[in-house]
């Protein structure tokens, strides 16, 4: 799939009775997308026919897992794995598309991370009984929220500590620069890249602009990113203000294409 781009239906926010997902497929197709990441805000089971009849294919799925899922309650760590485990079995017919979840282990008590531990270890084990891949998300730094800051090295370890194929990453460009160079990030993750989110920011919050409208060089990023073994699409993860049309979908995606140095049209 080199040399493609895909999509995040979070592109529209969240699900709305003014845009029915039939329309957001026709206006990503009508664009021309021909994959996309099925938002953590919008639902297609069930609804292979209709990707399929708008001549789409789900690259990705991002999954529902929060801080949650390290929750020293059990109760609602035990809620947010089952509200996982559902959204998987419920969009199995895209498998094996990588199921993405977030590094949410970003406390100083190490009980929280024993936790995510668990989590994780329940999501995978239910995850490829449907053929998925998890790949878990780098994370943002945040200071102003976060305790801590778990770098791509420390995540990359943490996946390699399964030690099973069906367990990758997903590197988030828009997270990983606000405090690590992505020429490092690529070559903490090498060989484990499921995945990646692709978006723009000034390098000090994760803006997730469309690309060009930030300082990032996706260009040389992206190269990295596939020096290090990832083989999938430039998966294209940003915010604006309003659900945009075909027009504006196209635009981004010319000019994507443009700053990454593939053919455009």
């Amino acid at each position: 799939m080199l040399d493609e781009l895909s999509l995040s239906t979070t592109v529209f926010g969240r699900e709305r009775a003014g845009l029915p997902v039939e329309k957001m497929l026709d206006l990503i197709a009508e664009a021309g997308y021909r994959h996309i990441e099925l938002s953590r805000h919008h639902d297609l089971a069930g609804r292979t026919e209709t990707v399929r009849r708008a001549g789409l294919r789900v690259w990705s799925i991002h999954g529902v897992s929060g801080a949650a899922a390290a929750s020293l309650d059990e109760r609602v760590r035990r809620r947010q794995v089952d509200d996982e485990c559902r959204r998987i079995e419920a969009l199995a017919c895209f498998a094996p598309a990588p199921c993405v979840v977030h590094y949410v282990d970003r406390r100083l008590d190490r009980e929280y991370g024993r936790q995510f531990r668990r989590s994780i270890e329940e999501i995978h084990a239910f995850a490829v009984r449907f053929g998925f891949t998890v790949a878990v998300e780098t994370a943002p730094y945040k200071p102003q929220v976060d305790e801590r800051y778990p770098d791509s090295a420390e995540i990359a370890a943490f996946v390699r500590s399964f030690a099973t194929p069906d367990l990758r990453m997903t590197v988030d460009i828009n997270h990983s620069n606000l405090h690590e160079r992505l020429d490092a990030v690529a070559a903490n993750c090498d060989g484990l890249i499921a995945n990646v989110h692709l978006s723009d920011n000034h390098g000090q919050w994760e803006d997730h602009l469309p690309p060009g409208e930030g300082i990032i060089d996706l260009k040389q990023t992206f190269a990295q990113l596939r020096l290090h073994g990832y083989e999938g699409p430039a998966n294209l993860e940003y915010h604006v203000p309003e659900p945009p049309d075909a027009a504006a979908l196209r635009r981004v995606r010319l000019r994507t294409l443009e700053l990454l140095g593939w053919q455009r049209e």
